[in-house]
């Protein structure tokens, strides 16, 4: 090989590998940028919500989900101020005992927080 031909393969390779890294980077960084947890108070939240659907006392993780909420970055168009009002829903009729209209009211508070996440800026 000559001194040429050296240098054009060591180029193709160099090539290669990077064509490769530029390619494989994305894969390699669990989120980009906007899926980020940047949203941690509001995934707190899913996670109290979802407690509180099965546990004996509902009102401990619906009061810790709405402070999760209160918590959370302003920025979701709206959909953090409806799931706050939702939750405060929940735990009146928790604290009436009807279950039935907590469940309802959690799962419009949990699709309204997902929306939240969704919608951050």
């Amino acid at each position: 090989m000559t001194t040429n031909s050296t240098a054009h393969v060591m180029n193709h390779r160099t090539a290669f590998w990077l064509m490769l890294a530029m390619v494989l980077s994305p894969a390699l960084v669990p989120l980009s940028a906007n899926e980020a947890d940047d949203q941690p108070h509001m995934r707190t939240a899913i996670g109290h919500l979802e407690a509180a659907r099965t546990a004996k006392d509902p009102l401990t993780s619906l009061r810790a989900a709405r402070k999760a909420l209160v918590k959370a970055k302003p920025n979701k168009e709206g959909q953090r101020k409806d799931a706050i009002g939702y939750v405060d829903e929940a735990i009146a009729f928790a604290t009436t005992g009807d279950k039935a209209k907590m469940q309802e009211k959690i799962t419009k508070a949990i699709s309204n927080v997902k929306s939240g996440i969704a919608r951050a800026k």
